[in-house]
């Protein structure tokens, strides 16, 4: 974990309700792995559908501990009324030449997609990179067909580094991915 980087952030929504964006911890695995079987039954952008990301509790409770103890990645919650709404990952590399680099993975819940919590979420993570002694680079990949994202991704630095091409297989067909980049410079 970073050390003297915040852990906890209050969005304020349109409306007046507010999504509070927090580290995820190992008793949040139950939550996480529930969210994520709901997410992936909800969208075609993920790596997995409705039956999850395929990790038991005791699997995603090891991945958020070794999450927490790294100083280059990082798991984040959007919770509203205490209910997770939202997670973002990032897993910097492990190899001490790809230390300062990894690759995020987010999602949204569709009934509180357009709000800014992805956004919160992105920004949250630059901060903490920034601050970060190690990363230096953010990577990501997103489907060809996922304009929105695209196009939020580049408003906030990243650029096109690739493609790859045949990527993701969902429901019979093969989709292919953008490559995208986002230095991240020290504060």
């Amino acid at each position: 974990m970073t050390a003297g980087y915040e852990t906890e952030r209050e969005l304020q929504l349109p409306g007046g309700q507010s999504v509070r964006i927090r580290r995820a911890v190992p008793d949040d695995a139950g939550g996480v792995l529930e969210y994520l079987r709901r997410v992936g039954g909800e969208s075609q952008n993920l790596t997995f559908g409705a039956e999850g990301p395929g990790l038991t509790e005791s699997e995603e409770r090891d991945y958020l501990a070794r999450v927490a103890e790294a100083d280059n990645s990082l798991a984040i919650l959007a919770l509203m009324n205490g209910v997770i709404v939202g997670g973002l990952t990032f897993d910097g590399g492990r190899r001490p030449r790809l230390r300062h680099v990894g690759e995020f993975g987010i999602s949204v819940a569709r009934e509180h997609a357009g709000l800014g919590i992805g956004r919160a979420m992105i920004e949250y993570m630059i901060a903490w990179a920034a601050q970060s002694s190690v990363v230096r680079k953010i990577n990501l990949k997103v489907r060809v067909d996922n304009a929105g994202a695209i196009r939020l991704y580049q408003r906030m630095g990243w650029v096109h580094e690739g493609r790859t091409t045949r990527d993701t297989l969902i429901d019979g067909q093969f989709n292919d991915c953008l490559l995208m980049g986002r230095a991240v410079d020290p504060r």
